[in-house]
């Protein structure tokens, strides 16, 4: 059955100062671990089990992983707290022979860390990246991103974060807690790639607490 296109109430955007912040999943709580070079393992699209009797939800795609990829790259671009390997330098990195030879998203993580000089290598997995259908003023199909984001120390293999962000943009209108997307986005429709990159920009302050950038 078509959804009819909805379209935003204007100047829902402004909610009292009081209203609820929205939840997602719990970080991880790590004791500090030093770290000044950080490198990315371009995100990877994970299969999403089916649950109950409905229909297989669609696998996420690469072009959405590397969407998301991408939005690690903005946010790490424009801060002081870390240096970063180039992703061109990962991208030859990956396929070496000591990289190609790891098991594992996490052994991964650890080969092109020490073949870089990393002391932390952020990896991740993409659940669901569903595209919006519609304008930005009238969707029939809202934006949905889930993913998750892991930070890996090099010289231990131990995952000292981690971070998740699942969200399916709704009309202010259906719940109250959007609006701290309205607050950031302004009251309209986003793309999938503008939610992942809100969901980078709300995780990557708690990658940094729990770390010490001082090393």
């Amino acid at each position: 059955m078509r959804v009819a296109p909805v379209a935003f109430v204007a100047g829902a955007a402004v909610l009292a100062a009081g209203c609820a912040w929205f939840h997602r999943a719990p970080d991880d709580a790590r004791a500090p671990v030093k770290m000044r070079l950080l490198a990315v393992l371009p995100v990877e699209p994970a299969p999403v089990q089916a649950t109950g009797a409905g229909p297989a939800p669609a696998l996420p795609s690469a072009e959405g992983a590397l969407a998301v990829t991408a939005q690690i790259y903005r946010v790490l671009a424009a801060q002081t707290e870390f240096r970063v390997v180039p992703d061109l330098t990962v991208a030859d990195i990956v396929e070496t022979p000591a990289v190609r030879r790891a098991n594992g998203l996490i052994d991964r993580a650890v080969a092109i860390g020490k073949e870089v000089g990393a002391d932390g290598v952020i990896v991740g997995r993409l659940y669901r990246y569903q595209r919006r259908v519609g304008t930005e003023y009238g969707a029939s199909q809202p934006a949905s991103v889930w993913f998750e984001l892991q930070l890996v120390a090099v010289n231990t293999g131990d995952v000292v974060w981690h971070g998740e962000f699942d969200q399916t943009q709704e009309p202010l209108s259906s719940n109250l807690l959007n609006w701290w997307m309205f607050w950031r986005a302004g009251p309209r429709w986003l793309s999938a790639g503008e939610l992942a990159g809100l969901g980078v920009d709300e995780l990557f302050p708690r990658m940094t607490a729990a770390v010490d950038t001082n090393g």
